[in-house]
């Protein structure tokens, strides 16, 4: 096997799906194995594959890490251990890591991919293949970035078969799809900004397929496949307009499966959200990220007011269009009174689902500089993040362990607002495992 791609969660990466089925078009034998540990490594010494891979998110880096000291110590040190992911992308240093590490993938993946497979002796021929660092008799080679994949229609379907070989995902009413690449915006919390940077100069950051690939797509897996509901995992899925409005006129023509997918509150207008209900759409995911327009604006940087947020619900409302807000709680600053303004945003706008998350310091993104520099944080280790951000927080500021604690009844909260006089004197309590099974349950 050229290339066996090892993962432990059981969810479909559309990034190894894709590099996956670019692969196979190109001829090369590739596969995936999904599983605890035993399972991959018994696989891996069962095919013998020549490229061992990872797509990895942070907070996962260090068992990729391990695994790949296994494979080396303990199967075959020739075979080629490599990484790529969101997590290199953004922290190349990861190959100085580990020796059992060989090389990693640095942004889009599927022409160095190819460059590498169609490579005969490795490492030493990929030392100057674009979007790989390489590492040779212990030197570490850098390469740049390779322009970006301008026509997205060029790329293969993702491969669906060798991940719907597992029946929990197979099974799974909803089917992932993704129609462009790339955001236009700055938020603060993103890494979007980085990669722009890394980008630079290397083509059009944002992209979007063409309609007729996307229903082309749509059309491989109806009938094939269990599915009730497509999701969308664009950044910005109503990043364009014109393409939105051609998109939801085509695709009840051919479909009557329900579909969900992102918009920001400057996107929505009375034109887009008739098209996307009478085009069989389910939900809306629109991002408020926190009910304070000031924490919003001036230290998220998502340039969205309170007016554009209530009018885009009001609007969904109107349609009978469902819709789900996205929020943050314990952002760097944040009172708890901001926090509760959150809660009370979140019931004004009176969405059919909301989701809420803890604010997570990532390094290298804008807002992860800010809270290293108002030492809100002892110290921004990459590897001590949890690859969750559900659970507590890194930030040292007056009022973050009611913050976090109002994260875990935010759901209760948003279906019974009447507890909040009960809840509130709860909060001041340390963070506990009671709370977090509240959580977990709503």
């Amino acid at each position: 096997m050229d290339l066996l791609f090892l993962q432990n969660i059981w969810f479909e990466f559309l990034g190894t799906m894709s590099l996956i089925a670019t692969a196979r078009k190109e001829g090369f034998k590739a596969d995936i194995i999904i599983g605890n540990d035993t399972l991959l490594l018994d696989k891996v010494r069962e095919h013998r594959p020549r490229i061992v891979a990872f797509s990895v998110v942070t907070g996962i880096q260090n068992w990729a890490l391990e695994l790949c000291r296994i494979i080396k110590e303990e199967i075959d040190p020739g075979i080629i251990t490599l990484m790529g992911g969101p997590h290199p992308s953004y922290f190349p240093e990861i190959l100085e890591s580990s020796e059992h590490l060989d090389m990693i993938c640095v942004g889009e993946g599927e022409g160095a991919l190819i460059d590498l497979l169609q490579a005969e002796n490795l490492p030493a021929d990929a030392a100057q293949i674009a979007n790989l660092n390489v590492r040779i008799d212990g030197e570490i080679i850098t390469n740049p970035v390779r322009t970006l994949i301008q026509d997205l229609d060029s790329l293969p379907f993702m491969d669906r078969g060798s991940i719907y070989r597992y029946p929990i995902i197979k099974d799974n009413p909803v089917k992932r799809l993704i129609s462009g690449r790339g955001c236009p915006h700055g938020c603060s919390f993103c890494f979007n900004h980085s990669m722009k940077k890394l980008y630079h100069g290397k083509g059009a950051y944002v992209r979007k397929r063409s309609v007729e690939n996307v229903l082309a797509e749509i059309e491989a897996i109806e009938g094939r496949y269990p599915v009730k509901t497509y999701r969308f995992e664009d950044d910005l899925f109503g990043v364009n307009k014109r393409w939105l409005l051609e998109f939801c006129q085509e695709y009840p023509r051919r479909f009557k499966t329900q579909f969900i997918c992102s918009l920001r509150a400057d996107c929505v207008d009375r034109d887009v959200v008739k098209a996307l209900k009478e085009a069989g759409c389910f939900n809306v995911v629109m991002g408020v990220e926190t009910g304070d327009e000031q924490l919003r604006n001036d230290v998220l940087k998502k340039n969205i007011t309170d007016d554009q947020l209530k009018a885009a619900a009001a609007l969904f409302h109107e349609y009978q269009l469902n819709f789900c807000t996205t929020n943050i709680l314990g952002l760097p600053g944040e009172t708890f009174e901001q926090s509760l303004r959150t809660v009370s945003f979140t019931w004004e706008l009176n969405p059919t689902f909301t989701w809420c998350s803890v604010f997570q310091p990532y390094p290298r993104t804008e807002l992860g500089a800010m809270v290293e520099m108002d030492e809100l944080v002892d110290c921004l280790d990459v590897d001590s993040i949890e690859p969750n951000y559900h659970s507590g927080s890194l930030l040292r500021q007056p009022d973050i362990r009611r913050s976090v604690n109002l994260h875990k009844f935010y759901y209760v909260l948003f279906s019974q607002p009447k507890l909040l006089p009960l809840v509130k004197p709860f909060l001041n309590l340390p963070p506990n495992p009671l709370f977090t099974l509240i959580h977990r349950l709503s």
